[in-house]
């Protein structure tokens, strides 16, 4: 009998620390935490879009969510959340299935631990 190896896919997440600084510097911090908050409930309400528009088939809505997305995570320093989610809204362009599937899961990863990354850094002392 065989051994079944399970894989876990686990990859860097990025985040720009300068640009979550550069925020604070330009909005204040109470500011800057507020519309990093609005933006993270932006990506969490962006994602299920994608989700959504992925099941539809809808490529079309899918590239344009995916777009926003890559929108919002530029904006409060989220490189790998933006990069991935360009790669997805490039794959609907496309309308390349396989890549497609495989970089929407992707995505799925890397932005629960982006997320989780931009809300802890927001929480540091400092």
């Amino acid at each position: 009998m065989q051994e079944i190896v399970k894989l876990e896919m686990r990859e860097v997440v990025r985040v720009d620390p300068d640009r979550l600084v550069e925020l604070c510097v330009s909005f204040g911090e109470g500011q800057a935490e507020a519309l990093i908050t609005t933006a993270m409930d932006e990506l969490a309400r962006g994602m299920v879009d994608v989700e959504d528009a992925y099941l539809a088939q809808n490529m079309d809505l899918l590239s344009s969510r995916a777009a926003a997305l890559v929108r919002t995570s530029q904006h409060i320093g989220m490189t790998s959340f933006a990069r991935v989610a360009d790669d997805v809204m490039t794959c609907a362009l496309l309308r390349e299935g396989i890549p497609l599937a495989a970089t929407l899961n992707r995505l799925r990863r890397i932005a629960d631990r982006s997320l989780t990354a931009v809300w802890d850094m927001q929480n540091l002392p400092g």
